[in-house]
């Protein structure tokens, strides 16, 4: 009677086990899941923010600059250049803020100022994501290009990507 009791008790600790162990796998299974279903939605709806990208370019189609920078939703981001000969002196300040509209649209409020140039110019844009748009700035003496994409998503990846093989691409040249 007594072995049969231990076999007993034996046997429902094994069912008790493997019941245990058996929910924490598919626990860990269905969180997983859902964690993944939400990292698509946050990539797919670029939920750290937006890439904007300008490159300033003159008449003759010289690159003055080349800002970049991510905007973090619902935030502002500036970022502020200068010389490296004289640190004190600032080349270009440029602020944004950048928020994606419901049509898929990212409609950017912006501010730059560029010293050495005496132009300073502050506006509004709609921008498709990863279609470059020019802008005249001044009195037509530079031409700001902008693009915007957001972070994370396939574009983003792509732009990282292109730009990683463009430097190795120079690293292998040299």
């Amino acid at each position: 009677m007594y072995a049969t009791a231990a076999k007993m008790v034996r046997v429902t600790l094994l069912l008790l086990a493997a019941f245990v162990l058996g929910g924490a796998s598919a626990e860990v299974a269905v969180r997983t899941r859902d964690a993944v279903k939400v990292a698509d939605v946050e990539r797919a709806t670029g939920a750290a923010g937006q890439l904007v990208a300008l490159q300033l370019t003159d008449g003759l189609g010289q690159v003055v600059a080349r800002p970049r920078l991510i905007c973090p939703a619902g935030k502002s981001a500036q970022v502020v250049l200068h010389d490296p000969a004289r640190p004190a002196e600032v080349r270009l300040a440029f602020r944004v803020e950048a928020e994606r509209e419901p049509s898929g649209e990212i409609a950017l409020d912006y501010e730059l100022w560029i010293p050495e140039r005496a132009v300073s110019a502050k506006g509004k844009l709609s921008l498709t994501p990863g279609a470059e748009q020019a802008v005249q700035l001044g009195d037509g003496e530079l031409v700001a290009t902008w693009l915007a994409v957001p972070v994370p998503s396939a574009q983003f990846d792509a732009i990282i990507d292109a730009e990683r093989a463009a430097r190795s691409s120079v690293v292998k040249a040299s």
